[in-house]
């Protein structure tokens, strides 16, 4: 793929730091470090464009906290000042990234978010006997910098763009020279960009037809011996990117059920998996506690129940669904206490 230039005075212009800035304000304005970068604009992006054009711009340090859903991470969240940068960045870049991705690689793209991922995954998995599940151990953490500086020069050609990148992955690190930060934008980009050299060895040296990606989990269909081929190679090329697949792999038949972003996808229904039903029923739980405990109101309880259901809904397992509402303390009483709450019980009970 031919090299891109031209995107360093993107990246400085006054206009789209504007853009930017208004963009990583999204849900959080009234923040003090937001409304303090708003206040006084002038002299953040003055400072922000100068820097990087001289080349003495450095990011700030992360701020750190652990996070559990559904397993325990450590989040770096950069200051509003770097995320303005760092959306600033993707806005020049993302579109080049965009360009070498193949058409089933999920993540940081839109239009292939999860829902999509999972489409397109549970039609093959009708069509398939056999799957190859391929998950990357402690994806984030292991990404080597000296690898992926070397991806990022074959796409960009400006010196100054590849600075910028540089100063990025100086500024974070799990283990000397290796690791991207989770809670940035940059890190689902860079990531999802650092696989693009393994779906290229899957789709045109394997030829295997049906594969896709969600940032490091895969996923292919096809025939037994071809799969076994790859279970048996892509530890090599792991190994070269300096990665390493989980339990080596597994290489099933579709009819036991393939494990995919959180569902069992089956050739005739798809179904949550155990850990996400056990998270939903506590967060169902907690919802009904705090309405009870009249800490949400009826529009507030509506609007829990919406979001924490939707995703369980892609799943084709709504009787499950409904024996979740059938014990639920709202269910308890013939006529629940508001409106609100039969309301509740009626979109997903009934």
């Amino acid at each position: 793929m031919k090299r891109t230039g031209g995107l360093f005075e993107q990246i400085v212009d006054r206009r789209n730091l504007s853009w930017a800035a208004n963009r990583a304000a999204q849900g959080k304005r009234e923040r003090p470090e937001v409304r303090d970068f708003f206040a006084n604009f002038g002299c953040h992006a003055t400072e922000i464009i100068g820097g990087l054009q001289n080349g003495t711009f450095r990011f700030s340090p992360y701020r750190v906290f652990p996070i559990r859903d559904p397993k325990s991470r450590t989040i770096h969240a950069p200051t509003f000042r770097d995320r303005v940068v760092h959306h600033l960045i993707i806005a020049a870049t993302g579109p080049v990234f965009e360009r070498g991705a193949i058409q089933h690689s999920y993540a940081c793209r839109a239009g292939y978010g999860q829902h999509a991922a999972l489409t397109q995954a549970a039609q093959w998995t009708r069509n398939n006997e056999w799957y190859l599940k391929l998950d990357v151990s402690k994806y984030y953490d292991s990404i080597p910098h000296s690898l992926l500086r070397t991806q990022l020069a074959r796409r960009f050609r400006e010196r100054r763009v590849l600075w910028i990148f540089d100063r990025l992955l100086d500024s974070y690190s799990q283990l000397p020279g290796k690791g991207l930060p989770i809670g940035a934008l940059t890190s689902q980009y860079l990531g999802n960009f650092y696989l693009d050299e393994f779906d290229r060895w899957v789709k045109q040296s394997k030829r295997v037809g049906r594969y896709l990606r969600y940032m490091d989990d895969m996923v292919l269909w096809g025939d037994y011996e071809l799969l076994h081929v790859v279970k048996q190679e892509a530890p090599k090329v792991f190994g070269y990117l300096g990665l390493s697949i989980k339990r080596g792999g597994e290489l099933n038949r579709c009819g036991q059920g393939v494990p995919f972003l959180g569902f069992v996808l089956y050739p005739n229904r798809t179904r949550l998996n155990r850990s996400g039903r056990r998270r939903l029923r506590r967060k169902w739980k907690d919802v009904e506690r705090a309405f009870e405990s009249g800490k949400i109101d009826d529009l507030e309880l509506q609007s829990r129940t919406k979001s924490l259901f939707a995703h369980a809904e892609f799943g084709n397992d709504v009787g499950w669904r409904r024996e979740v509402i059938r014990f639920s303390r709202l269910r308890e009483s013939q006529e629940p206490a508001t409106r609100a709450a039969r309301r509740v019980v009626e979109q997903h009970g009934e």
